[in-house]
């Protein structure tokens, strides 16, 4: 396995994400999956991370916008960027 940019993230694929995805929405008032772009532990790659009260170190990864959008867990509502958001930030899903 190669080693990952920061030691605790864990990349997982769509059927982990589904469900960690539910197991947070047990557990969790918010829920969201946070989608950057050349992130700096992921140059040029597109990924999304699990956020509750405190990102997680799940991500998925992939090199295009709509290669990670198809691994979100169904059931999620995208939200656009706001101002304040950190550059890298394109987008965030929120569950519903």
């Amino acid at each position: 396995m190669d080693s990952l940019p920061y030691s605790n993230d864990q990349i997982i694929d769509a059927a982990m994400a589904r469900g960690l995805h539910a197991d947070a929405c047990r557990d969790h008032a918010l829920v969201a999956w946070v989608v950057m772009w050349d992130a700096p532990a992921y140059p040029e790659r597109f990924i999304a991370r699990l956020a509750t009260n405190a990102p997680c170190p799940y991500v998925l990864v992939a090199d295009t916008l709509a290669g990670v959008q198809a691994q979100l867990p169904p059931g999620v509502t995208r939200s656009e960027r706001q101002p304040a958001d950190p550059p890298e930030v394109v987008e965030i899903w929120f569950a519903g």
